[in-house]
C-alpha cells in the first residue's frame, strides 16, 4: 500500500507562494550591509547582547575609475618628487666641484642621481601598465569599487551605560558588501578602498 502523503492543493499553493516570495524578494543592499555591519560590531563589543540598531545612511561611493585616477596621481607625484631631487643633487654636485673639488662626494651624488633615475623609470612603467589595465577594463571602470555609509547603533559600554555610537563604514561592492573599514576617526577613513582589478597583481610582479 502506497503510504505517500498527499499535500492538500490549498496548502501546496501556500507553500509554493512562500518559496516564490523568497526567490522574488532577495535581501536589499541596505539589509546585507546592515547585517554585515552588525556582525562586525558585535564581534568587538563589550556586551554584544546590548546592540541596538539605529541607522544606516549611504553617503558616498567610489568607482573603479576613481581608484585608477588616485593611483595615477600618486605615481605621477613620485616621479615629480624624484625629478626635483635630481635637480637638487645636480646643483649640489656643481657647487662641490666648483668650490671644493671633492671628487668622492661628487661620485656619491652621481650614484644617488642614478638611483633616482631608476625610480623614475620604474614609476613610468607602472603608469604605463595602469593605462593598459584601464583600457582592458573598458566599461567596467564605471562600476562601483566601494561604498561609504554612516552606521549608528546603541550599546552598553564598559561602564554599563548604553550610549549612541556613530561610525564611518566602508564596504565592498555587490554582491557581498563585505566590511572593509569601520572607524569613528575621520583620519582613518580609506580614501580609495578596494583598489581596482589587476592592480595588486601588477604590483606584486617585478616591474
Amino acid at each position: 500500500m502506497d503510504k505517500t502523503k498527499i499535500i492538500p492543493s490549498g496548502l501546496f499553493a501556500i507553500l509554493l507562494l512562500g518559496l516564490t516570495s523568497c526567490v522574488e524578494n532577495p535581501p536589499t543592499q541596505e539589509e546585507i550591509v546592515q547585517t554585515n555591519a552588525e556582525e562586525y560590531v558585535k564581534s568587538k563589543m563589550n556586551d554584544p547582547e546590548s546592540f541596538e540598531f539605529v541607522g544606516l545612511k549611504l553617503i558616498d561611493s567610489v568607482l573603479i575609475s576613481d581608484n585608477i585616477a588616485h593611483r595615477k596621481e600618486m605615481f605621477s607625484g613620485r616621479i615629480k618628487f624624484e625629478l626635483e631631487s635630481i635637480e637638487r643633487k645636480e646643483r649640489s654636485k656643481s657647487d662641490f666641484i666648483r668650490e671644493f673639488g671633492n671628487i668622492d662626494y661628487v661620485k656619491k651624488l652621481e650614484m644617488e642621481i642614478e638611483d633616482r633615475k631608476a625610480e623614475i623609470e620604474k614609476n613610468e612603467r607602472i603608469l604605463t601598465k595602469i593605462d593598459s589595465i584601464a583600457t582592458q577594463l573598458g566599461e567596467r571602470k564605471d562600476e562601483v569599487a566601494s561604498y561609504t555609509y554612516i552606521f549608528s547603533f546603541r550599546g552598553t559600554n564598559s561602564f554599563g551605560a548604553k550610549v549612541l555610537n556613530e561610525y564611518i563604514l566602508q564596504t565592498d561592492p555587490a554582491p557581498e558588501f563585505k566590511v572593509l573599514n569601520m572607524t569613528n576617526d575621520k583620519g582613518k577613513v580609506i580614501l580609495n578602498p578596494n583598489e581596482f582589478p589587476g592592480y595588486i597583481e601588477m604590483m606584486e610582479k617585478n616591474l
